[in-house]
């Protein structure tokens, strides 16, 4: 597995799994991750919107996928991913993102990162799912 996340604490903390590291926003994650599950037949194996926090909330999102690639897209990560494209466009267009100070993102990037380990930790224990 591998994490898409343009969040920098889980560039610097995370060191067992590859991450691609995105120099933007939320929704340039999301965009990356979508380009992966079309062009590369990549799986979702955490969900785009998770942490039930909304995408004008935040500023960081980090999403597992697979790194071995599939011999079709994916038809479920694709509809996933393009509700947390539209949900995300939705917020922005409605509700405007506050230009956050340091001490804010900084807990949003703890917080996307604690979701992030606590995702790894249930995926390496859950007989279902092939860690590869």
């Amino acid at each position: 597995m591998q994490i898409i996340s343009n969040n920098p604490m889980v560039k610097e903390q995370i060191t067992q799994q590859p991450v691609i590291f995105i120099d933007g926003s939320y929704g340039d994650v999301l965009i990356e991750v979508k380009r992966l599950i079309v062009d590369d037949h990549h799986v979702l194996l955490s969900h785009p919107l998770s942490g039930s926090i909304k995408p004008n909330e935040t500023f960081y999102k980090s999403i597992l996928i697979t790194t071995t690639q599939q011999s079709q897209i994916d038809m479920e990560s694709l509809d996933l991913i393009d509700q947390a494209l539209n949900t995300y466009e939705k917020f922005n267009r409605n509700f405007k993102t506050p230009n956050w100070p340091e001490r804010v993102l900084e807990d949003f990037a703890t917080i996307d990162l604690d979701l992030l380990e606590s995702t790894l930790q249930r995926i390496r224990f859950s007989p279902e799912i092939s860690v590869d």
